[in-house]
């Protein structure tokens, strides 16, 4: 018994270890990616780290001669430590991710240009989960799903 509850805990420290704030772009026409509280058309500064667990996150993702750019789509996933029994009474993570505003892009050389903002809240209207967040962009091309993130955004709210 010893044995388990010692491998567990060195699964877990392995598994929570790796994660770091931060971004990626692995895509061309993908410039930048943040992620604030505030909504705004795009935000004064990052936050990579969250000490208050929000209601709403924004994730603005800026896109210049984009192709296909209206065919964007977001994921969210989280990783941290909740209870078997706080996920059976709250039914897990109700994360949902939408686009609203994508009247900010503009038609630029063979493609679009602006900025998109994706919001990120629970399904409940409970403040979000504390955890390492990963939001996920991909970009949709001819109707199939894309398999590889375009963009990343890496971020942590603490409670």
């Amino acid at each position: 018994m010893a044995i388990a509850a010692l491998s567990f805990v060195g699964v877990e420290l392995l598994r929570g270890g790796g994660f770091s704030p931060g971004e990626e772009m692995n895509a061309p026409g993908f410039e930048d990616i943040a992620v604030s509280a505030e909504n705004t058309s795009y935000p004064a500064s990052d936050v990579l780290r969250f000490d208050e667990r929000p209601e709403v996150l924004y994730v603005y993702l800026v896109v210049e001669d984009l192709q296909g750019g209206r065919n964007l789509e977001a994921r969210i996933e989280r990783s941290g430590t909740q209870s078997l029994m706080g996920w059976l009474l709250e039914g897990g993570d109700d994360l949902e991710v939408s686009d609203e505003q994508e009247e900010l892009l503009r038609p630029s050389g063979d493609g679009v240009s602006g900025v998109v903002q994706f919001v990120v809240r629970t399904a409940s209207g409970e403040p979000l989960p504390a955890g390492d967040y990963t939001v996920s962009v991909y970009a949709r091309q001819d109707g199939a799903a894309a398999r590889e993130a375009a963009a990343r955004k890496y971020f942590v709210i603490r409670v």
